[in-house]
């Protein structure tokens, strides 16, 4: 297919919620390869809301959690009539399902590795490479794709004004602003685990300020919060934020604390001061290769132990004290 007749462009994106922000550089090299082309994108249930952050016109669909089979695959496509004459579909995810959601749209041209039955309704299966990040994957399979290597790729977004939040904006009125810190959590069964690393935490500082933010399980965080000895500090918890909102909550804050790789890549893609908390070494975390920026996180290992890492530079840690002495330098409080 002749690269400059390509209309419309369909993805299917990966299911995993945390995966969203691997899948930026190769949205923003896609849009380059096709600046004229309307670009669509296929999302699982719940997982759509990191896309709103991309600085280019898409739509973005998401597949219920029940259309799942491959009989119910096929009755959710072909119901979904706003996704009609895709001339070019890149499978992101992988399997048969996904491949054949593009089958059953009718691109003209379909994109992915082939990994089993799935090359059946590909017209292009290409090899992945072993051992490859979600992120290099997908763009090494644009790169396959467009016959090219795409060199330079760094992505990151300014942070313009959003949308004030106006509770959030009367906890700065004081005569001094104060220099508030985002505590970015995921959901109640992990921050419940990791309980006692906030409780030390929260007990390291003196007279600070945190918002605190939840992407799922808000109440429960809240009502486990409640039962925090915060000392001397102010805890304002705050439900729920659009787009805008957040952006502003980013441009607010002195630095943003997190447990979650989701919240992790959109620092990292606003290039916010932050610092994620993990109470396992994960063997599979982004590397973020086209980000301008690149995360800093704590591993907090059973015997006491804090192991940090920032790039290339990796320190150990004995106490909590000395992670709390580390964001005062780091977010400037």
């Amino acid at each position: 297919m002749e690269l400059e007749s390509i209309k419309k462009v369909l993805v299917k994106c990966p299911p995993n919620f945390d995966d969203a922000f691997n899948t930026f550089p190769f949205l923003f090299a896609l849009s380059e390869e096709f600046p004229k082309a309307e670009i669509n994108l296929l999302c699982e249930q719940g997982s759509s809301n990191a896309f709103n952050f991309l600085p280019f016109k898409f739509r973005a669909f998401e597949r219920p959690k029940e259309r799942l089979s491959l009989v119910q695959t096929h009755k959710f496509c072909a119901n979904l009539n706003d996704i009609f004459n895709i001339d070019l579909f890149f499978d992101l995810e992988n399997t048969i399902n996904s491949s054949f959601m593009g089958y059953n749209f009718r691109a003209r041209e379909r994109v992915g590795y082939g990994v089993g039955w799935n090359k059946y309704f590909l017209t292009k299966n290409f090899v992945a490479e072993p051992s490859l990040s979600i992120e290099k994957k997908c763009v090494k399979l644009l790169e396959l794709y467009v016959g090219k290597s795409i060199e330079n790729l760094k992505v990151s977004r300014v942070r313009t004004e959003g949308q004030q939040i106006e509770k959030i904006e009367k906890l700065f009125e004081e005569p001094v602003p104060p220099k508030f810190i985002l505590i970015m959590l995921d959901n109640f069964q992990n921050v419940s685990k990791q309980i006692e690393i906030w409780k030390s935490f929260f007990d390291s500082f003196q007279n600070q300020k945190f918002i605190i933010t939840s992407l799922q399980d808000e109440d429960l965080i809240s009502e486990l919060f409640a039962q925090v000895d915060l000392g001397h500090n102010n805890l304002y918890m705050h439900k729920g934020a659009t787009t805008k909102e957040m952006v502003y909550l980013l441009n607010k804050v002195f630095g943003v604390v997190s447990n979650n790789i989701w919240a992790e890549g959109l620092c990292n893609y606003f290039g916010v001061n932050a610092l994620t908390f993990f109470t396992e070494k994960k063997t599979s975390l982004p590397d973020y290769k086209y980000f301008f920026f690149k995360p800093q996180r704590c591993f907090f290992g059973e015997v006491g132990k804090i192991e940090f890492a920032h790039g290339q530079e990796q320190r150990d840690y004995q106490e909590m004290n000395q992670i709390v002495d580390h964001i005062h330098f780091y977010f400037k409080l």
